[in-house]
């Protein structure tokens, strides 16, 4: 028992961020992700194994990175960097083969309900597709901050770890997974395909939004609903999740993320509001994706903050405080 014990503190010492909570999530996802891959017949291609080699060498890497600098001051910031990183990196993976386990359910499509819920609003994503296009520099800043999501993603982990912001590291973190999980559920329970195939529009003649935005991902996602697709390839998975909009949900939490940074909230502001735009557009996505997407990123911040306040109020609850 106090073998555990110590290991408990040395591993939370070791590696601060992101919660407790967060490192049961990491253990849980994939053992989901091996099981179901075995019940249901999927495999791993040969030239995956290149892809998960590399990835393990990095997250051995950030081992070293965070043991060596474990109880040193002027190494913190290298502690938050890494262990934060070294949560991410292999639970989007994870996340990754779980999003394709649960396309395979094949529940029915929701985009009839998906474009009659934007009509509702008055949205009409075939005018936004055509104002895109018909002004080319705006369609490309778009683009290119729409495909910088997850790039920004780990700047900004490394940006607030290294500027010593590491209660914003964890927070972020949390809300990341926490955030993903949701928007995964729903994949599942409200399949979709995405308004370039419901619409059907003409592309030929667009010159900044192509005809494969948004559906890149297709094949994937048809031969899983259809039975067909039985091996994962690390080297090649698209993400698949239609609804919610997952691009919509990351733009929100970066910027939540730097809200004590008013300089840096300002730029997040400009940057993540281009790329809800470049989310329906160049991702193919219904403005109910990205509403959803959005309401997910609420729930995630209600889910990491309430147990902190409902410890702080009532005392049996204290034990709460470890998912914060």
């Amino acid at each position: 028992m106090l073998n555990i014990r110590h290991m408990t503190r040395w591993t939370g010492a070791t590696f601060p961020h992101p919660s407790p909570a967060a490192w049961v999530a990491l253990a849980a996802v994939p053992a989901v992700d091996l099981i179901w891959s075995i019940w249901g017949g999927f495999h791993v291609s040969p030239g995956s194994i290149k892809n998960l080699t590399l990835a393990a060498f990095a997250m051995s890497m950030l081992v070293g990175f965070a043991v060596y600098g474990r109880g040193r001051d002027d190494l913190k910031a290298l502690v938050t960097w890494a262990s934060a990183t070294l949560f991410v990196i292999p639970f989007s993976i994870a996340c990754v083969v779980l999003s394709y386990l649960v396309a395979s359910i094949d529940l029915p499509l929701v985009d009839v309900y998906l474009s009659a819920f934007d009509r509702t609003l008055g949205f009409n994503w075939i005018g936004l597709l055509e104002f895109v296009n018909a002004h080319p520099y705006f369609g490309q800043v778009t683009t290119a901050i729409y495909y910088a999501a997850f790039p920004e993603l780990a700047l900004l982990i490394l940006f607030l770890a290294f500027i010593r912001r590491a209660k914003e590291v964890r927070e972020l973190v949390d809300i990341y997974w926490k955030t993903l999980l949701l928007t995964i559920v729903f994949s599942a329970l409200f399949p979709a395909l995405d308004p370039v195939g419901f619409y059907a529009p003409s592309l030929d003649g667009f010159q900044t939004v192509k005809a494969t935005a948004g559906s890149v991902y297709l094949p994937d996602y048809l031969a899983l609903r259809a039975g067909t697709y039985d091996t994962f390839d690390f080297g090649a998975m698209q993400g698949i999740i239609e609804f919610p909009s997952f691009h919509a949900a990351l733009a929100l939490m970066m910027t939540w993320s730097v809200r004590r940074l008013p300089w840096l909230l300002v730029i997040g502001l400009v940057f993540n509001g281009l790329m809800l735009v470049a989310t329906l557009t160049e991702g193919g996505h219904y403005l109910a994706d990205v509403v959803t997407g959005s309401l997910l990123v609420v729930a995630a911040i209600w889910l990491r903050h309430r147990p902190k306040r409902m410890a702080e109020t009532t005392g049996p609850l204290q034990a709460l405080r470890g998912f914060d």
